[in-house]
């Protein structure tokens, strides 16, 4: 019998407090959560503790309304409700990175309420690709990695960067491996986004091995002979996840993503030389660029056409997390941009309640009649 893989790799991002309770008894570890986009994974790594990304979810607000305005964005004010509850109590620490105002406010709030032994900011250079930027960030990662080891009581070594690089790199792959065959049509987009998701949020070496047992089956599966439209997603996030399935339900099929919790994360790869700390460095300035941190050299929108060039896709569908000012800013350039170039493009707008996939079905299903027509 096939197994439920989504189910799978939904327990672990959904409920990451199960593992984590677990390893921390068996360990003595501590367990430093960080907030997407981006957190220094290997750094936690190295410096002996464990690494989860907070994804978010949906959920009622009522707590996280004393502190932030019900027009800031939904990831943010998720967190948020999260800490107040005391759902995030088995951290000892989270990391926020510093990508817009929302994320800075919720630093500023989260570290006023002190629920956890160690707030960290993580403030990522918003122009990428210039010497000074290196330099910053080189800085930027030295003070984060001395703060670690304040709560860990461990100082990350150099000769402790590389395995633990490795460690994360070793996912990433697997999860790369996966993404080809979604591309092929062995896998389908939810299964990969949500193993994505695992990888983020779960044990490195727990994903790795699940991603490893689903690629053995996955290679027994046939392909799908059946027509559909290629399409790539672009924007922050893919939330709710159950947007995928309206997708694929509609006759779409994945075959590129610039997306967070996507392929952003999976081409973050460290490419290991004789500096880890540089290393770091280097594979952060490199990643897919998100709204708000600059590439003089290309647009948000050749990006994502490239993308489009490279897999022949149809269309594109551009992801807005409700009140993301930095998404909601840019989409209006990139559609501009995606138009001229002749490539159709849906904008959608959601947050992380299940209760607006209505709507998103009618509009997908639209889409879908329009590229078909």
């Amino acid at each position: 019998m096939t197994e439920n893989w989504v189910k799978k790799f939904d327990g672990i991002w959904r409920e990451p407090k199960k593992w984590v309770e677990k390893l921390k008894k068996e360990t003595g570890k501590k367990v430093i959560g960080w907030a997407i986009p981006d957190g220094p994974e290997e750094l936690i790594l190295a410096s002996g503790a464990y690494s989860v990304g907070l994804l978010g979810e949906g959920t009622a607000f009522s707590l996280a309304e004393a502190h932030f305005q019900g027009f800031a964005c939904s990831y943010s004010r998720t967190l948020l409700e999260q800490i107040k509850r005391g759902e995030l109590n088995y951290l000892d620490g989270v990391i926020f990175p510093h990508t817009c105002d929302a994320m800075r406010a919720l630093d500023l709030v989260v570290k006023e309420l002190e629920p956890f032994k160690l707030v960290e900011s993580y403030r990522v250079p918003r122009v990428r690709d210039n010497a000074s930027a290196v330099k910053y960030f080189s800085q930027e990662l030295e003070r984060v990695r001395k703060r670690l080891g304040e709560l860990t009581g461990h100082y990350a070594k150099a000769e402790e960067l590389g395995p633990a690089i490795k460690q994360v790199n070793q996912v990433k792959e697997w999860l790369g491996e996966v993404k080809k065959e979604m591309v092929s049509g062995r896998v389908n987009a939810r299964e990969f986004f949500s193993l994505v998701q695992a990888g983020m949020a779960g044990d490195k070496r727990e994903v790795g091995e699940l991603a490893r047992r689903f690629l053995e089956e996955v290679k027994a599966r046939n392909t799908s002979n059946q027509k559909k439209l290629k399409v790539v997603l672009a924007g922050k996030v893919l939330e709710p996840i159950e947007m995928i399935d309206e997708l694929e339900h509609a006759g779409f099929q994945v075959v590129d993503d610039l997306l967070v919790n996507g392929s952003r994360y999976i081409e973050s790869q460290v490419k290991i030389g004789s500096e880890p700390m540089k290393d770091l460095v280097y594979a952060q300035l490199n990643k897919i660029p998100i709204a708000g941190v600059y590439d003089t050299k290309k647009s948000r929108a050749q990006w994502i056409i490239q993308r489009v060039r490279e897999t022949q896709a149809e269309a594109v569908i551009y992801l807005v997390q409700k009140f993301c000012e930095p998404y909601e800013l840019e989409v209006v350039g990139v559609e501009e941009e995606l138009n001229q170039a002749g490539i159709k493009v849906l904008r959608l707008e959601s947050d992380y309640q299940t209760s607006s996939l209505p709507l998103l079905r009618t509009r997908i299903d639209a889409f879908a009649e329009m590229l078909v027509g």
